[in-house]
Formats: structure tokens, sequence, C-alpha cells
């Protein structure tokens, strides 16, 4: 290719005749960049092309007069040419991720890149104006010749062409008002406008930088067909371009054909597929045809470009090769969901997130997403389909052989969807998030799996066992319990109207539990009786503080009343989430966050997320319990049963890394959940919780004759997740805050040890809540009562509910005393706690004489009990207990 000029130079107006022109200024800061003398040639022909279009609308009786009144009534009301420096254009808004690098979804009307003047190349300007308007760089806003030829051969019926310059098409386009374009108006009083507009445009932008304006302006806005809203998007929709500079003349002469009819000429409408795949659009077809004589132009000389005989040849017979339709697939849909929203009220609306071409630096963490959908579709989407295509599913996801026991246990337990969320509570940054196993796994399809539902953060499901650390966490914070209280595992009719008597999940009855150890495994009756302790309204606010939304709302919890405790309450994944971060961060609450900061399409920052901030949503001291409770389910010295699927071994060397975690099964299996979190992060690492939801889309009950249990689904996702996403991280541990004691207490009744106790255990406590402080909570001996000369176990006198439960209580000591195993009425069992072999020593016999019923209900605040006769009675000795095997782990 031979270039004419080698640079930039800037034309003079009537070619090589050097006519000069001088427009009255409106704008007096522009006097000193225009020339001095008046040339009133092209406002004599715009005039006249006026008076034509005029006549042709009006009839040739128009008097001069009426003319120039008409001329002035048409310039009224036309926009202000000086708008083209303000001029905007529609543009997407691009979301990213957290670098600023990958690009996850956009959000437009148009598909449209803006482009500046320096990045469009001389043959692009040159294909553009040899299509277009030959004279662009030379006229004055409109072509005289053109505009009078086209009218002739209208008014002679040969046919009508358009003959407008660059410049009318972009004020038809942008510097019109709109009922001079809306259909039905009259076309010549168009043209006059059109002419009149130009003509004030060519004034108020004058010479070389007017020129390069008008142009790019049009090139940013006209439109090229199959979704390409200027020359930028149509290079990247018809030749997969996105460097114009890249274009060869072929192919910029073929856009450049384009925006005299974008429809009519689509060249996807042509292309034919070849055999090797190729989309190739036929010679002799009008697109061709039309960037062909674009070709013969440049071949005859534009401004900077000139086409050799040899060039010319080539490009005419390059054949022109689509792209191909390319769908632009979103990243992390289901977040890209929630941010758009997020987008629309920070910005104001839709159409200003659709239309304003910003640029949106989000949270998401592509690590953690590509694992979060990675395990999602292992567990979720293999055991759906066939094992051919599992076993290929699992090989391309790199799933180790380890963890593809678990994955392929759960085929044939009919659940098809699951949703994650991962985040740093210690900025709120949402680091993952999926809303089902798969959003473009549409294949799939079904009732039961909705890929483009987001259970994540727009459904609602039961958190199960999930949710007792909010009801320990407000029995800790309101000084109701301690990890030291002793509650009872005994099945009891809490509703005997409804005839309600939830049973623990593997349906036994273990009698008296302290709090640690009822909690980390996850026993539903003792929950339920915190619960009681506790009250509904008072856990309540602890979980709206801690960032809860009830389904139902506040009287939704209220209304479900002991069930509560057990999780029955639907909530959104990503709150509970949030929350057992809140729990993490020493109670400080720090709200989810997806967006970073939003560019305008000038690159100024337009918002910018404030720093983290955070609100005491529950004590240091009550956090750190519930903490350390339930980092014990991931430690196989405290919790073997939960630490088999939970316990994460990733550290240097093979070490155990700290990690917290519950898990969670609803009635029937329909939700199964496990959500937690580790250690804070340190050198730069985040502080990560993690919450996982399994089940179907409808919510149905799985139908499988052996139903999977969160222990079983959920908890080796969620193991596998964060195994994978912290590897090679430093390895903290949860710290202590002030305010916490360690006090040695009875292993079996909880308070301070005395004469009854057979063994003691430590435990933490919020300072002054410990037994023999002056506020503390847990009675001394609350289990043991004086019988048969020595202390022997009563569960009635450690029920401290409502009254209407001691039957039930009486009747689980009448069944005990023949030892584990006997069913009660309500289908469950005795049973001693796992790796234990009694109840904390023999139970009240027949010697036993109860003063009292009524009492014990309100036995509270340390005090210690003392046996009857001789103070100076040797202690009894540890009661002799029937081995037993421990029985099966529960379901949650």
């Amino acid at each position: 290719m031979t270039p004419i000029r080698p640079d930039r130079v800037r034309p003079t107006a009537g070619g090589g005749r050097n006519p000069t022109r001088i427009v009255a200024l409106r704008h007096a800061q522009r006097v000193a960049a225009r020339p001095t003398r008046v040339n009133r040639v092209p406002r004599v022909l715009a005039l006249l092309l006026v008076v034509v279009m005029l006549t042709a609308a009006f009839g040739a009786a128009m008097s001069l007069m009426a003319v120039g009144a008409a001329v002035n009534v048409l310039s009224v009301g036309l926009p202000d040419p000086s708008e083209l420096q303000q001029l905007t254009f529609a543009q997407p808004t691009v979301v990213l991720d957290r670098t600023g690098t990958v690009e996850l979804a956009r959000f437009q009307r148009e598909q449209r890149r803006v482009v500046a003047f320096p990045d469009v190349p001389h043959l692009v300007l040159d294909a553009t104006t040899s299509a277009e308007d030959r004279t662009f760089w030379a006229n004055s806003g409109y072509d005289a010749a053109a505009i009078l030829a086209a009218v002739a051969e209208g008014a002679s019926g040969v046919r009508e062409r358009g003959a407008s310059t660059i410049t009318q098409q972009l004020v038809r386009a942008r510097l019109l008002p709109s009922d001079a374009t809306a259909a039905g108006s009259d076309k010549y009083i168009r043209k006059a406008k059109e002419i009149i507009q130009s003509l004030r445009l060519s004034d108020e932008f004058p010479g070389e930088p007017g020129k390069e304006r008008v142009i790019t302006a049009y090139l940013n806005e006209i439109f090229y067909g199959h979704g390409a809203y200027g020359v930028a998007a149509a290079a990247e929709i018809y030749f997969g371009i996105s460097d114009l500079s890249k274009l060869t003349p072929a192919q910029a002469a073929l856009l450049a054909a384009l925006p005299k009819s974008p429809s009519t000429l689509d060249p996807y409408k042509f292309a034919v597929k070849g055999k090797d795949g190729r989309l190739v659009v036929p010679a002799g077809s009008p697109p061709v045809e039309r960037r062909d004589w674009i070709l013969q132009g440049l071949a005859e000389g534009a401004r900077w470009t000139t086409l050799t005989n040899t060039q010319l040849a080539d490009a005419l017979a390059e054949p022109v090769v689509l792209a191909g339709d390319q769908p632009r697939k979103m990243k992390a849909a289901h977040f890209d969901w929630q941010v758009r929203r997020q987008l629309e009220s920070i910005l104001g609306d839709a159409k200003t997130v659709e239309t304003g071409g910003y640029t949106v630096i989000t949270t998401l963490d592509m690590k953690a997403q590509g694992l979060a959908e990675k395990w999602l579709t292992a567990g979720a989407i293999v055991p759906n389909v066939s094992r051919k295509k599992g076993d290929a599913l699992l090989k391309s996801l790199k799933i180790p052989k380890s963890d593809q026991k678990w994955v392929r246990a759960l085929r044939g337990k009919d659940l098809h969807d699951g949703a994650m969320v991962a985040l740093d509570y210690r900025t709120g940054d949402v680091l993952a998030y999926a809303g089902s196993a798969g959003y473009d796994q549409d294949a799939l399809a079904s009732q039961k799996f909705s890929p483009k539902f987001d259970a994540a953060g727009d459904g609602s499901r039961q958190p199960g066992s999930a949710f007792k650390p909010i009801v320990y966490a407000s029995a800790f914070d309101s000084r109701k319990l301690t990890p030291g209280s002793l509650l009872l595992d005994i099945t009891t009719e809490f509703n005997a109207r409804e005839n309600w008597a939830p049973r623990d999940a593997d349906q036994l009855e273990r009698g008296p539990v302290l709090v640690r150890k009822a909690f980390q495994y996850s026993l539903n009756i003792p929950a339920i009786r915190a619960l009681q302790r506790v009250g509904n309204d008072q856990v309540n606010k602890t979980a709206e503080a801690l960032g809860l939304r009830f389904t139902g709302g506040r009287d939704a919890f209220l209304q479900a009343g002991l069930a509560g405790a057990i999780g029955t309450v639907e909530v959104k994944p990503i709150d509970l989430t949030s929350a057992y971060g809140t729990i993490a961060n020493g109670g400080v609450r720090v709200p989810p966050r997806m967006i970073l900061e939003i560019l305008g399409p000038d690159g100024k920052v337009v918002y910018k997320a404030p720093d983290p901030a955070g609100t005491q949503a529950i004590s240091p001291q009550a956090a750190f319990l519930v903490s350390d409770i339930i980092a014990g389910n991931t430690d196989k010295k405290q919790n073997p049963i939960w630490a088999a699927k939970l316990a994460i071994y990733n550290g240097k060397g093979g070490t155990r890394r700290p990690a917290a975690a519950k898990t969670g099964t609803a009635n029937d299996a329909r939700d199964l959940a496990t959500y937690g979190f580790l250690a804070p992060g340190s050198n730069g690492y985040p502080s990560l919780a993690v919450g996982l939801w399994m089940g179907n889309s409808d919510h149905s009950n799985p139908k499988a004759k052996d139903p999977a249990i969160s222990l079983t689904a959920a908890a080796p996702l969620w193991h596998a997740f964060v195994r994978d996403y912290s590897k090679g991280w430093p390895v903290t541990s949860f710290s202590r805050p002030d305010g916490v004691v360690r006090a040695t207490i009875d292993a079996w009744s909880g308070g301070k040890p005395g004469p009854w106790t057979r063994d003691t255990t430590s435990e933490w406590f919020i300072s002054g809540t410990q037994p023999g402080a002056r506020k503390a909570i847990d009675p001394d001996g609350l289990l043991y009562s004086p019988s048969c000369g020595s202390w022997r176990v009563d569960p009635l006198k450690a029920e401290l509910g409502p009254v209407g439960w001691d039957s039930d209580v009486l009747n689980w000591m009448s069944r005990a005393r023949s030892g584990p195993g006997r069913t009660g009425p309500f289908d469950s069992r005795t049973a001693y706690f796992w790796g234990r072999s009694s109840w904390g020593g023999p139970l009240v016999g027949s010697c036993f004489v109860r003063h009292t019923v009524a009492k014990h209900h309100n036995a509270h605040g340390g005090k210690k009990q003392q046996p009857p006769g001789d103070k100076k009675k040797k202690k009894p000795p540890h009661p002799q207990a029937t081995a037993t095997t421990p029985p099966p782990p529960p379901a949650n």
C-alpha cells in the first residue's frame, strides 16, 4: 500500500484553490483558532439547497421572503451544535474480577466500544470517506452537487438516493430534534434541517480538529449491522479483531460498505460454511460487491491511502471470512447478576448501567470461583449423569482419587443442586459465589435442577443444625448458658397440643450432656432446651445483629417457637455465611460486599467502596466460645466423627489447619449444609468463611432409600473447597480475647466440683460467669441428689424447663435404669454418650424420696448441694457402668 501523505496534514478548503472563510463567533475562546477572512459561498450554497428542499416540500410558489422566514423557523429548536463536545455513546458496562484483568460480564443495550481519533488507522478513515463522503475533509458539512443530483433524480422518478455527508449522517443521528426524524415526518424538511445543522456544526468546529471530532463521533455512533454499533464493535463481530490497525484493506473496505444498509448488507446473511468450518461470504454477494467498489476507490487514491495494482488485486481476491457469532459467556454469572442489582442502586437505574460505559472492579477471586464451580460440579452434577460421563467429568476436573469415593457415593441420592459462598470476613469481600451447581448446565435443567436460579442470594433454605451456633451465641451473650452448662438429651413432647416430640437424628437419647459436647455433636434435644432457656425473642435479636433475614421476617421465627432451634426457619445462604464470618471476626459484623470500585467511561473513579467498618453484633467473648466449640469439629481429638470429614491437613508438612465448621441437615434431608471458617488470615491472605447448601431447586425431598446427610454430602464438598483454596497459606490459630477464663468443673453436671464429683474437666467461661464467681451461671451439683447414702444421678432435678416436661424425663429414667437401648414412647432409645459407659453414676432409685418436684425448676445460681446426715461421709465410689458399643453418629 502506497501512502499518499505520510502525515495528517490539514486540508485547505476547496482543494488546491486555498479559499478561506470565517464564521461569526459565538464563543470568544475560539477566536484565536479561526481564520480572519469570511467566505460566504458555503452559506449561499446552503441557502440555495434549503430553497430547493422547501420548494420540493411546499411547491414552487414560495416567495424568497417566505423561504427566508422558513429557514429561520427551521433553525428554531435545533440543538446547540456545541453539544458535540459532550456527546456520549451508549457503551456496555464491563464487570471485572478483583485484579481488574478478567472480564466477568457485560451489561449493554448496544454492542459498542468507543475509540479515540488516534486509535483509528488512516486505512479505516480512507475506506469510510471513500464509501460515504469523498469530499469530507474539504466540504462544509454537506455536498451541494450530490444533493442537487439526488433531488433531480427524485423529481425525474428515476431513483432516489441519499447523498448525505458524514456530517449530515451524524447530525441526523444525534443533533436533530426527535420530531424531525420521527416516522412520518417530511423528508425534505428533515433534509433542510440537516443542511442547516451541518453547516452550524462545521462553523462551531472548524478546520482539521473539527473534522477529526466529527468523523470520530461518526465512527463510534453509526450502526454496522449484526448488533454492532461503531467501527470497533464491527471489527470484533465480523472479523474477531479488536485492534483496528490489524484490519486488511479488504476488511476495512467491507466494514465501510455496511453503514449504507446494515441490515440488507449484513455479511452473515450471505455466509456459507465451508468444509473447513470457515464462514465465507461468496464473491458476487451484495456486501462483497460494495466492498470491491470501495477498494476501487482506494486504488484511485484517498487522502492517505492509494492501493497499487497488486495490492488491489490481492484485496479483491481476498475471501471474506467471518469470525462467526461468538456468544459472550458470563463468568460467575450468579455473582454478576447480584453485582448488576447493586450497580443499579449505586448508579441510578438499568439504563445507566447498560449504556454508561462503566468499568466495575469486583471482589471476586477467580481462583476461589473456579474451585467453587469445580467442586459443585463434582458433588451435584457428576452423580446425576451417566457413569461414563461422570467418570469423564471427574477426569477433566482432576478430582483426586481420595475424593472420588464420596462423590460416587452420592449417585442415586437424588441431590441435583448446590450453592456456595466464600468471603473474607474481615473485609466482607465475596471471593466466590455460585448460586447453583452450574449456571450454564441448561442441558441438565429439570424441576430439581434450575441452573439459572440463585439459591445463594435469592433462595432461602432451612439451615438445620447449622443454625445452632446462633442459638448458643445468644445463650452465652445473654448469660443463660455456658459451654459447661448441663442440658438433657431426652426426647420430650415439647408441645403436647401438637404432639411435637422431635428426636435426635439417630433417635438416641443420651441423657445428661454438657453444652460443649451437645453443641459439638449437634444434638437436637439439648439445642431446643437451650432455646427455651434463652427465648425466641433474644435469639431473633442476635440473628438480626448477625445480619440474618428470616423468610417471613421476625414473626416467622417467633411463630416457629422452639422448632427454631433446629433451623426450621429459612434464611439465605449468603447471610448465614456472613453470620459465621461475624463469629470468626470476634463478633464484629462486616457486611458482604461485591463491588470495590466503579470507573466512568473517562477512566475516573465514580464510586469507591468505603473502608470496611464493622459493628459489634455479639461480644468477642461469646464469639470465641462458639468458635472454640465448633473448631473441635475439625479436631479428631475432640470430635473424631465430624473431624473425619472436616479436618484439613494442608499446612506445611501436612499439619492440621485450625478451622471451625458446623453441618446441618433439614427434615427429610431436604436441605444439607455446611458452614464454617478458618482462623484469621495473615500476610495478605483472606480471613475465610464458607457456606455451602445442597439439595434440589424445587425444594423437594430426595427420593432415595438411604438419603444422604450433611456429613456425607455437604461436609466433604466444603472440606475439598477449603482445603484446595487455602493450600499454601500460612497456618494461623484462633486467638483468645480478654474477658474469658478457664475453670475446672464437674465433668458430668457442670458447676463447681463437689462431693458428688466423679470426674472433672476444664472449660472456658466469660469472665465472671464461671463456677464460684459472683455471677456464676451453672448450679453446682445440678445432676446429683443424695440417695441411698450416696450421690446419685437425678436428671429430673437437672430439668429446668416447664413442669410439663417432667413426665418424659421420668420415663427416660425408668428406662435408663435397665441400661442403654431401651425404647421409649417416641421411638427413641436410651444410650450413653460417645466413648462413655455411664450417665455419670447410678440413677436415683427406690430408696430416693423426692421431697419436692417443682423446686428444681428454679435452680440457678451455682449453690453447692450437701447430702443430709454426716458431713464427713466419704465421697461415693465411681459407679460401675455397663460397657456398650458407641452408637452411630447423628445425621447432622
